[in-house]
């Protein structure tokens, strides 16, 4: 059966905007205590973001399901298919299992397993590569912030998230990365005071403070 639909565009960003809100929702309720609204812990900022994004994903997708059949409407065409799907969660489980058995930091599993899913969409599904490295990028970011801090881990979200565009200006990319770094030191870590490390955990002394 064709489905029609008003925008595929509003269908996959409603999509992604519900995939990464639960995905920010899960990792902070997971690594971070919530607190409260008088005493906020360092949970409670990134899961109101990561819901309130839910919620918008969730709107703009019901919106997408609003059916015109005239000359402007369009095929929902996926750019991957259902064995697509199951090879990347066979290398995510596989990733996961073989750390376990080496005794290897699942951590570092996952990041292995983001980097082979996005050279496979790349080389076999180049239609899919904004979807999967955007979804790769925030992945990467919940899992570098812990061993290489707020830095590393934005710049892996920026840079990651920006290639998987139709153009990739490297100093673009780089303004952007600074402008949203110092944001977030500046709201997250002095404003709000969040426990974000800032460097490395190698390094003894951060030199931003």
């Amino acid at each position: 059966m064709k489905v029609k639909i008003k925008s595929p565009k509003d269908f996959w960003a409603g999509l992604m905007f519900i995939g990464f809100g639960l995905f920010f929702v899960i990792w902070a309720l997971t690594h971070y205590q919530m607190g409260t609204a008088v005493r906020m812990g360092p949970a409670y900022f990134p899961a109101v973001l990561g819901g309130l994004l839910a919620v918008l994903g969730a709107i703009v997708l019901l919106e997408s399901f609003v059916l015109r059949v005239d000359a402007e409407s369009a095929m929902l065409k996926l750019p991957f298919n259902i064995i697509d799907l199951v090879i990347a969660l066979a290398v995510f489980a596989a990733a996961i299992y073989a750390a376990k058995l080496l005794k290897f930091s699942t951590d570092y599993a996952m990041l292995l397993a983001c980097i082979v899913v996005s050279v496979l969409a790349i080389r076999f599904r180049p239609a899919s590569k904004p979807l999967v490295l955007i979804s790769v990028a925030c992945v990467v970011y919940g899992y570098l912030m812990k061993p290489l801090g707020l830095v590393a881990a934005t710049a892996a979200l920026v840079f990651i998230g920006a290639f998987g565009g139709h153009e990739f200006k490297w100093k673009e990319v780089t303004i952007l990365f600074l402008v949203l770094i110092v944001f977030s030191i500046l709201v997250f870590v002095k404003g709000l005071t969040l426990p974000f490390p800032i460097c490395p955990a190698f390094i003894d002394t951060c030199p931003i403070r």
